[in-house]
């Protein structure tokens, strides 16, 4: 993984704890590959053409990788894409996260959330008290359009943007996973695997696609694969970096993903 990118690798692996509840040695394998899995790696028998070209095949087309994931685009505050998930919602704690389930999917759904400084904070506070009406003073006629410029202008919410979305379903074989990614973007552009652990990479521009691999009883198996925005990743890293002090950044830039 390029060095850009660790601080945000440390926040997905720290927030996707929730995932982890079950170690490879003790996860079930689904073999049957006809099984419901997933909207993303499963057959899209509207569109594909099983006689035509084979997986890894010159004549074989890939689509660009999606600015976002589903009918969600990067950026998008939360409560916009609340009602655009795919699956049923099962949380969401208003600024983060969303998380919701479709059959033995699950979908979570990071937001990229700037905590409001103690000076923000003071300052919204003075704003509310000068907004406040004054006695014996008429109330402002809010059907009537505003000359106030500052008013005009739509306050950015207080919530989070969409960051990455990351997908996790039952244990399939690697290739099997892979040929499905690879017919809709191309070939891999990276990859970090050793002894059957790791992950590959599809990297556009404004777009990073991980594919995580597990080691089962020696085999490669995938369990998750994550889109993440380029852009906000960066705003992430920028925003860590701004509340962290010397040491704790030191600290950050030993560690690898």
């Amino acid at each position: 993984m390029r060095r850009s990118y660790v601080l945000l690798i440390i926040f997905l692996l720290a927030s996707a704890v929730y995932a982890q509840n079950k170690p490879a040695e003790k996860a079930v394998i689904k073999s049957d590959t006809k099984t419901e899995v997933k909207k993303e790696i499963k057959n899209d028998k509207k569109t594909e053409n099983k006689d035509t070209a084979k997986p890894g095949t010159n004549e074989e087309k890939s689509g660009k990788i999606p600015d976002g994931y589903g009918n969600l685009t990067w950026g998008m505050y939360l409560s916009d894409a609340r009602d655009k998930i795919t699956g049923i919602l099962s949380f969401t704690d208003e600024k983060r996260i969303i998380i919701s389930k479709d059959n033995e999917v699950e979908y979570y759904y990071g937001f990229f959330y700037k905590e409001p400084s103690a000076e923000t904070v003071s300052l919204k506070k003075e704003e509310l008290k000068k907004e406040e009406p004054k006695k014996n003073e008429p109330k402002k006629d809010e059907t009537k359009p505003t000359t106030d410029k500052q008013s005009a202008t739509t306050p950015e919410k207080d919530e989070g943007k969409l960051l990455y979305v990351s997908i996790t379903f039952p244990y399939l074989d690697r290739d099997q996973v892979y040929q499905k990614i690879q017919q809709k973007y191309g070939n891999h552009t990276g990859e970090n695997v050793k002894d059957n652990q790791g992950a590959m990479t599809w990297d556009s521009e404004n777009t990073i696609v991980i594919m995580w691999i597990d080691q089962y009883e020696k085999k490669p198996f995938c369990r998750k694969i994550i889109y993440i925005s380029k852009k906000y990743s960066q705003e992430l890293n920028d925003y860590t970096n701004s509340i962290l002090n010397k040491s704790e950044k030191n600290l950050v830039d030993t560690m690898k993903p």
